[in-house]
């Protein structure tokens, strides 16, 4: 829930200021801190230290993406397709269909937290 109380938010490089602008992995490390969970910062160090998910990914599960030759991205999971993220200075903290072919084609896996 706390990750979409942020859609809409402006996306911000390297921002972590919930209302402000954030970037992927300042919005994932706030949904979980609004959980009570603590999490690395960035997106390479939240995938290195999850839990990995064998299973098709759940709410609250975060999905890791490898968007170019060195450039990672990470969103949650609100439902059984659905993922919140904040993904360029193009766009705001939005929700997007782990289904579409764009993500299809750039998903590295899920992990988890909770």
């Amino acid at each position: 829930m706390a990750a979409l109380s942020q859609v809409g938010t402006p996306y911000v490089y390297g921002g972590s200021d919930p209302g402000q602008g954030l970037d992927c992995s300042g919005l994932t490390q706030f949904a979980h801190a609004a959980a009570g969970v603590s999490i690395p910062r960035i997106s390479t160090q939240q995938r290195a230290a999850a839990r990995p998910v064998r299973h098709r990914p759940a709410p609250g599960d975060l999905v890791f993406f490898r968007t170019g030759p060195s450039q990672y991205h990470v969103g949650v999971m609100v439902d059984g397709d659905r993922f919140v993220h904040a993904s360029s200075s193009k766009h705001r903290v939005r929700l997007s269909s782990l289904s579409r072919p764009y993500w299809q084609a750039r998903y590295l896996g899920a992990g988890t937290y909770l």
